[in-house]
């Protein structure tokens, strides 16, 4: 059975005011990534390293606002041909929580051969090659929004995480899955008019809700699976781009954008979820 976010939410659509931003709909998020505004201002989103093979400022590092890369100037800071790499994805929630890595090796790429990528920032399952915020924790109350885009679908993926539980992650197997110290996995239960595959190729809004006891997760709008949500915190630090969990799964793809409340977002999720889509090129069901 098809079940839109809107029928879930008993049809309280809250409309977007013109120019409203994610965190104008719903402030106070716990951490807010992307390579736009999520504040309504024009705040500083990533520092880029770039690599020119040796050539005139190989490694150097420069800051980027959101207009920056809408501007071109990050591109043009990269250089004709060259790569540029994420050394750190700043916090826009106003919580300081920025996802570093230090590690050239292991950074995730935004430019490649000398054009933004389109698809977010790119992962491509090096191990550990996340972007790792300090200490982070969340209570048995929370909610998330990831848009990412898959370039695998073979392999369980971590989309984010804490350093105690897999919190968001894609799997050919499992599906869409939350995971609070439990797993509640969508599958094949996740449907529109057919089944919501993962597939490669393909972004995804995919939004999870824990409230005390239970746990729901939403794909491009389209319920999933409800659970008992166990009663484990996450908490240490917020990993994104890859989870441990016996091993490590790594994305495979892009990540445009990462919201996470640490409260139930419920009387928001319509409004908060339109607006991500619509800026991230999402068709909701």
């Amino acid at each position: 059975m098809h079940v839109s976010l809107d029928s879930a939410l008993g049809r309280q659509r809250r409309l977007n005011s013109v120019g409203e931003s994610v965190l104008q709909i719903a402030p106070n998020a716990a951490a807010a990534y992307s390579l736009r505004s999520l504040t309504g201002a024009d705040p500083k989103v990533v520092r880029v390293r770039r690599d020119t093979g040796g050539g005139a400022g190989d490694n150097d590092e420069q800051d980027f606002t959101a207009s920056g890369i809408s501007s071109g100037a990050l591109v043009d800071f990269v250089g004709s041909g060259n790569d540029g790499f994420v050394e750190t994805w700043y916090d826009q929630s106003g919580n300081s929580k920025d996802a570093t890595q230090t590690t050239a090796s292991l950074q995730p790429k935004i430019v490649n051969a000398g054009s933004l990528l389109t698809d977010g920032i790119d992962f491509d399952q090096t191990s550990q090659a996340g972007l790792i915020t300090g200490s982070f924790s969340l209570t048995q109350a929370f909610t998330t929004f990831s848009v990412s885009h898959t370039d695998d679908a073979s392999d369980t993926q971590g989309v984010w995480a804490t350093a105690t539980d897999a919190t968001a992650t894609l799997n050919s197997a499992s599906f869409f899955r939350n995971d609070d110290g439990f797993a509640v996995n969508a599958g094949t239960t996740l449907t529109t008019a057919g089944t919501i595959d993962y597939v490669a190729d393909r972004t995804y809004l995919q939004t999870n809700v824990v409230n005390g006891g239970s746990s729901s997760i939403f794909v491009d709008g389209a319920t999933g699976k409800t659970g008992n949500a166990g009663s484990t915190n996450p908490s240490g630090v917020l990993i994104i781009g890859y989870f441990k969990s016996g091993g490590y799964f790594n994305l495979d793809g892009g990540i445009k954008e990462l919201i996470i409340y640490d409260s139930d977002q419920t009387s928001n999720l319509a409004a908060l979820g339109t607006n991500i889509a619509a800026a991230n090129g999402v068709t909701l069901s």
